[in-house]
């Protein structure tokens, strides 16, 4: 087999795709309707099949945006790129109605590359959040008649960072990241009133769009024996940030037959209302053993102070959010000559988190497990990697929605020497 074929087959795939789906929605959750929608992870694919273990992770052929500190692991004379696709399928469960939907999006794009021999940097983009939902509610009044509620949402955030990476002793770095996040945030609220044509229906519709900067710091503590045995302790750290944001708010009252609307009047209308919204405080830390490409373990601890959260002074009812995960990575031999087999990268792991979300008096949790394959191309450090979550995060009680998600993803590392000086007889 012709790895190196293959592996440009499944990168023009990958951009082909990428065409397609850049455009659409990201997530179909109703959950994305608070805070600043569903929140991404940005880790390395490979490690989302240990469960999402990060902050101890260090590996010189990938990029771990989680914990900048592990920049200083690039080979001083190669360059690593990434992308990947991302795709999921949800049923939205309560207790006497099921709905499925799928969608699939572009994960990320990173580059890492050294830049001395202390020093590691890397650059990308990446989502930050998404948001897409539609909700419908019904209830009755007495001399109204039925009276409905429809709720409406989508967009999303993206980060551009620039990232470094800094060894200040042989078994010590420390690195941050500065990310540029953009995007927008629309909500649309719409009041109507099926059983009767004497009242107004109601349509608010918010735009919300940020545009500035969020910095992450992170350290890791990494030592090798002779044996082969290796360590990685690693900390994150992001401080609370007051993001600037402008708002466009357009309110008014129309009639409609169910099919066409009339405007009537304009309850509201502002635009480029300036604002902030306050990003709290979070910490991370993580733990991994494992051998010289042969095994892997480690453990991960998340938490981030969502209580302070608010936009244009407006608090959400968010509470304070958590994440363990635990994953491992197997390699039966990766200097096998034959057998190709023996040289993959086989992934598993699992994590549970409390959300910020707690509706009707119930803090949301959010399970997953996972599994996944590294498929090394022939003589090269290059990858292609395939992982597989299965999770559901909600319940059914107290007529809340439960998701039960499955998801595929597939992504490419590309480890290539770039900075070696060619000798000629």
């Amino acid at each position: 087999m012709n790895y190196r074929k293959f592996f440009f087959i499944i990168f023009g795939l990958i951009v082909a795709l990428t065409f397609n789906v850049v455009g659409q929605t990201r997530i179909a959750s109703p959950y994305s309707r608070y805070g600043l929608g569903d929140l991404q992870n940005v880790n390395y694919l490979g490690n989302i099949s240990m469960g999402g273990i990060s902050y101890g992770y260090r590996n010189p052929s990938s990029v771990n945006y989680a914990n900048p500190a592990s920049y200083t692991a690039f080979d001083t004379n190669s360059f690593v790129f990434e992308t990947g696709l991302n795709s999921q399928t949800v049923q939205l469960k309560t207790t006497n109605l099921s709905e499925v939907t799928n969608y699939t999006s572009l994960s990320y794009l990173t580059f890492g590359f050294p830049v001395t021999k202390w020093w590691g940097a890397s650059m990308g983009l990446l989502p930050y959040s998404s948001v897409g939902y539609k909700i419908s509610d019904y209830t009755s009044m007495p001399e109204v008649g039925k009276v409905k509620y429809l709720y409406e949402g989508d967009g999303g955030l993206n980060q551009f960072y620039f990232g470094n990476g800094f060894k200040l002793f042989k078994n010590l770095s420390v690195g941050f990241n500065a990310s540029y996040l953009f995007g927008y945030l629309n909500q649309t609220r719409t009041i109507t009133f099926p059983d009767s044509i004497n009242f107004l229906s109601t349509r608010l519709i918010n735009s919300t769009r940020i545009n500035d900067f969020l910095f992450n710091f992170g350290t890791q503590y990494h030592k090798t024996w002779k044996s082969g045995y290796s360590i990685v302790i690693g900390l994150e750290y992001s401080a609370s940030t007051s993001l600037t944001a402008k708002q466009d708010s357009f309110a008014y009252s129309f009639t409609t037959d169910g099919v066409n609307e009339s405007v009537k009047d304009t309850i509201v209308n502002s635009s480029n209302v300036k604002g902030k919204i306050v990003m709290p405080q979070s910490f991370g830390g993580g733990i991994t053993f494992g051998k010289s490409d042969r095994w892997l373990l480690g453990i991960d601890y998340q938490m981030q102070d969502w209580s302070k959260f608010s936009s244009f002074g407006v608090k959400d009812s968010l509470k304070n959010s958590w994440t363990t995960a635990f994953g491992a990575e197997y390699t039966p031999k990766s200097t096998a000559v034959s057998g190709y087999w023996k040289r993959v990268h086989y992934r598993m792991g699992a994590r549970y988190s409390k959300s910020y979300l707690e509706l009707r008096n119930t803090q949301l949790s959010d399970y997953a497990v996972s599994l996944g394959f590294g498929l090394p191309l022939k003589r090269s450090k290059t990858a292609v990697n395939i992982g597989f979550e299965y999770g559901e995060r909600g319940t059914t009680l107290n007529s809340l929605i439960k998701e039960q998600y499955g998801r595929v993803i597939l992504s490419v590392s590309a480890y290539e020497p770039w900075f070696y000086k060619h000798k000629f007889d």
